[in-house]
């Protein structure tokens, strides 16, 4: 049987981007690349004679965007040439864009060109990446996250459909032997987020839970792990790497997530609890409104009050009917993005 060719579209700097490649391959694609982020701008040496051209404008002409506009042209000419080398004399049937804001939309036009069915996938908040807007127009389905983005009047103009996120269901669950419980969060630094943190896992610790907290903090944030009163929790310059991230997944017992405040779509961590079995506290109340959830697995507390964790803890996890949890299997997902049947249909629950 021929597999499906996709061209996927998406930043390499993405933990997710080789474990989504991998994924589609087990599930038979044929897959073309296309890398948004070839090479990080700060690591893309100009030629020469530009380098000297760039002294010159910057003493002479004050000039202190050249350098940056110049990386940011060699970079445009990669995608291009990119694009054009892999798709030149080729019409294939899908091409699934993620985080088309950070494409250039010559560059979506050239992929367009060459695919019958174009497909964007935004998995942040539409108000935190706007530029988002310009591309969805040249899409036949454009998909986002966030519930609260499909009620937007903003976006009415827009054809937007909803869909989560999922988890990878190559990867089967791999329980790792450990001695008492353990709680796994790990996430980027967002002052917003500091006290809720701080406060989950102190309350952890007192009732005798083992931290896993690791918080990532970029350069320009030198002051960032001053911040927090715990001194349990750990502070990560680099991401945790997808299979490390699977490994502490699977040696934990309670998954944390603390909602990014920049929009209200279900992280990947809320899945990967559901296909892990694995408890879950979360403070992104919208968890409440999907098929999953079941208070005995699901905590959902208000950022402050943890006083009702034990309770929690003390109750056993409730099996989630298999149908449901295969609905947000990455399989069920991408045939729904592609609108492949069969699948298990996949919507965003409406709020008002």
């Amino acid at each position: 049987m021929e597999k499906t060719k996709i061209v996927l579209a998406m930043p390499s700097h993405s933990n997710f981007a080789s474990p989504i490649q991998k994924n589609l391959k087990y599930h038979d694609f044929d897959i073309i690349f296309i890398n948004s982020s070839p090479e990080h701008l700060n690591r893309i040496k100009l030629p020469f004679l530009y380098s000297i051209y760039n002294i010159f404008r910057r003493l002479f002409l004050r000039d202190s965007q050249y350098k940056s506009k110049m990386k940011q042209d060699i970079k445009y000419k990669k995608i291009t040439q990119c694009i054009q080398t892999n798709l030149a004399n080729k019409n294939i049937n899908y091409a699934l864009v993620i985080r088309p804001d950070l494409f250039e939309l010559e560059h979506l036009k050239l992929i367009k060109n060459h695919t019958n069915h174009f497909i964007g996938y935004q998995w942040n908040g539409l108000a935190r990446f706007p530029s988002t807007l310009l591309s969805i127009p040249y899409f036949d389905r454009f998909f986002i996250f966030d519930n609260i983005d499909l009620i937007n009047t903003d976006y009415n103009k827009y054809s937007l459909l909803g869909t989560t996120n999922f988890y990878f269901d190559m990867y089967q669950p791999q329980p790792i032997p450990h001695q008492g419980l353990v709680a796994y969060f790990v996430g980027l630094h967002f002052d917003e987020r500091i006290t809720s943190l701080d406060i989950c896992a102190q309350e952890l610790i007192k009732i005798g839970i083992k931290l896993d907290f690791n918080i990532r903090f970029l350069k320009k944030d030198p002051g960032t792990q001053t911040q927090y009163q715990c001194k349990d929790i750990k502070f990560i310059k680099k991401n945790i790497e997808f299979d490390e991230n699977l490994y502490h997944i699977n040696q934990a017992d309670i998954l944390v997530d603390i909602v990014n405040p920049v929009h209200n779509g279900l992280s990947f961590r809320t899945f990967e609890a559901l296909y892990y079995e694995k408890k879950l506290i979360t403070n992104n109340k919208t968890v409440m409104n999907y098929d999953f959830y079941h208070p005995n697995n699901i905590l959902i507390w208000d950022g402050k009050d943890l006083s009702m964790l034990q309770d929690f803890l003390s109750k056993p996890l409730v099996p989630v009917d298999s149908k449901i949890r295969e609905k947000y299997s990455f399989k069920n997902w991408i045939k729904n993005i592609l609108d492949c049947q069969p699948y298990i249909a996949i919507k965003l629950p409406e709020i008002s």
